[in-house]
């Protein structure tokens, strides 16, 4: 996949319905935010820090939410 826009990539994210503490992860770590307290933060958040840091578009899609029918 040619790199995505921090735009592109999170219009995906939000159409896909990706994990909000992913997103917000992913969003952070891209932006070169500072990271959360240590107590909010959760697995999902942590993942999606490290792969913003890396600008990686590659995994959110495992951290998508299924649309209940």
């Amino acid at each position: 996949m040619a790199e995505m826009s921090y735009y592109d990539a999170v219009c995906r994210m939000i159409e896909l319905n990706v994990d909000p503490d992913y997103m917000e992860g992913w969003m952070g770590g891209y932006l070169r935010n500072p990271r959360r307290e240590e107590h909010e933060i959760t697995p999902e958040y942590s993942t999606g820090f490290e792969d913003g840091l890396e600008r990686d578009t590659r995994h959110f899609c495992s951290w998508v939410i299924p649309l209940s029918s």
